[in-house]
């Protein structure tokens, strides 16, 4: 007769759990994590190709003073602008030349601190606004009544009622 002692009830309820399963190797979380960012790398390349590639080619900044005829002259008394008018925008005073007065204002062609080609735009009693695009071939400002080209840039329609107001310069009305 067999009794509780001869019996091992543990091994016989739980004996069959330890071949239940195959042990599985585990890929190390380094591999994982190397994997992520192999590939959050291509995204990113992928990202950056579309971006420069939707802007187009590089145009090729050169210096503001040789994009327009009137910056060949030198700086004359009407071209000078009061510090007070042009407050804190961030346009070399020494570049200021006076191009036209309109009903807007006195417009002179500038520099900007950065380098850029300029529109300024002196009103009468109201503050000095400050328009400013790179210094490329072919650049174009407006303001209002204004239209600036740089050397090369294209000329506004005259069915739109601008007409010339000298070198690289139109105005409206």
């Amino acid at each position: 007769m067999t009794t509780i002692d001869d019996v091992d009830l543990f091994g016989e309820a739980f004996g069959g759990f330890r071949s239940v399963g195959v042990a599985r190797r585990r890929h190390p979380a380094v591999l994982t994590v190397l994997a992520l960012l192999a590939a959050a790398g291509v995204v990113g390349a992928g990202f950056v190709w579309a971006r420069d590639n939707a802007r187009g080619p590089l145009l090729e900044h050169v210096d503001a003073r040789t994009l327009l005829p009137v910056f060949a002259t030198v700086q004359g008394a009407d071209d000078v602008v009061d510090p007070a008018q042009v407050g804190g925008l961030l346009v070399d005073r020494a570049s200021t030349r006076f191009l036209v007065e309109t009903d807007t204002g006195r417009h002179f062609a500038a520099v900007g601190t950065t380098g850029e080609l300029c529109l300024l735009t002196l009103p009468s009693g109201d503050l000095a606004t400050l328009g400013c695009v790179p210094s490329v071939a072919g650049a174009q400002l407006t303001s209002g009544d204004v239209w600036l080209a740089a050397e090369g840039g294209p000329a506004p329609a005259a069915d739109d009622g601008w007409r010339e107001a000298g070198p690289n310069l139109w105005v409206r009305g």
